[in-house]
């Protein structure tokens, strides 16, 4: 009897407009929250046309990924060539001042911008990437295999 006095005769409580208000500001707030979480720190200084720190590390990333899925690999110092379980051939060249991702010789997708040169030397455990950029900065790493 006492619940059914609560619900049929109290004016306390949130009515479904109200919610969906409520709902409808902590969406708004969220959205707001990324913009002014910026990665990079006020008046910086940020090329956008450049060589990119961010993006040579999406390109270390992408060329293990790639590693972790073949077979085998080998270079001619300027093009790595590598040969997937499941038979594609892959290539990674530069061309003008992009690198280059083909799958059995078709298809241009970029993988780095704004490089000068590249040079690839193979491992046993995986391989040696240098950079030069279009600025002249050079960046090197060992992108290794799991297995």
């Amino acid at each position: 009897m006492r619940v059914r006095q609560a619900v049929a005769g109290g004016g306390s409580g949130f009515t479904l407009l109200e919610a969906l208000l409520a709902l409808a500001a902590a969406l708004t707030v969220a959205a707001i929250i990324p913009a002014l979480l910026s990665v990079r720190p006020l008046g910086a200084d940020v090329s956008v046309d450049g060589f990119t720190h961010l993006e040579w590390r999406l390109f270390l990333q992408q060329l293990q990924i790639e590693l972790h899925e073949t077979e085998r690999w080998s270079t001619d110092g300027a093009t790595l060539y590598l040969q997937k379980w499941n038979g594609d051939k892959v290539s990674f060249s530069l061309v003008k001042s992009n690198i280059i991702r083909q799958v059995d010789g078709t298809g241009n997708e970029t993988a780095l911008r704004h490089v000068r040169a590249v040079s690839y030397s193979t491992g046993i455990r995986g391989l040696f990437v240098q950079v030069t950029a279009t600025d002249g900065m050079v960046y090197e790493a060992f992108v290794a295999r799991a297995f």
